[in-house]
């Protein structure tokens, strides 16, 4: 389907229009949210492709190529790639879906997200989002926790190390360097900011 089909919203949306449209639906179809729900395996499928859909939209305003109504998404869609086994469709939806929460500002939300992923997936990626989320939420010590975590699963990563610099210093880094996960993509700057950080954190991964 066409992403813009997904979210419900036409073509010529605003961003604002799109954004709006993305939380609301992520609400609804949220697994939290469904666990009553006889039909939770359609609600997390489409809970899944509504951030996908959302990812596909703003990459697209973004980089200026818009998907018309021809063609299809999900073959499109895995031409945008943040280096994470060589894709950007290979990247867990949970991540996928904690990275666009932390972007929202819903932190709380984020970590739901993440933790939905089995222990055995939780990489360095993984708890440097959750030392974010957890910040975020006002838990120090356990963003504290997590970001050494990713660190000693990826010793070499300098973004990590900066991260836990904030935390141990108690500096501004994350509300300046950072100030893009509390506003997608709002502006073209902070956009490619975030696509930058987020690139740097998956190859990583890979």
């Amino acid at each position: 389907m066409n992403p813009y089909q997904i979210l419900g919203v036409s073509e010529n949306a605003s961003d604002d229009e799109v954004k709006k449209a993305y939380r609301s639906l992520s609400r609804k179809y949220h697994p939290d949210a469904n666990v009553n729900n006889p039909n939770k395996a359609q609600a997390e499928e489409m809970f899944k492709n509504v951030q996908q859909a959302y990812d596909q939209i703003m990459k697209e305003r973004q980089s200026g190529f818009s998907s018309g109504t021809s063609g299809s998404y999900s073959n499109r869609r895995s031409s945008y790639g943040y280096g994470y086994g060589g894709a950007e469709s290979s990247i867990p939806n949970e991540l996928r879906a904690a990275m666009n929460y932390i972007q929202s500002g819903y932190y709380q939300e984020a970590m739901n997200a993440l933790n939905q992923m089995d222990e055995r997936d939780r990489n360095g990626a993984w708890n440097y989002l959750a030392a974010i989320a957890s910040e975020g939420l006002g838990n120090t010590m356990s963003a504290k926790v997590y970001i050494q975590r990713a660190i000693t699963l990826e010793p070499n990563n300098l973004q990590y190390r900066r991260f836990q610099n904030h935390l141990e210093q108690g500096t501004s880094w994350y509300r300046n360097t950072g100030r893009g996960y509390e506003r997608p993509f709002s502006t073209t700057t902070s956009s490619f900011c975030l696509d930058l950080l987020l690139l740097n954190m998956c190859c990583f991964c890979c």
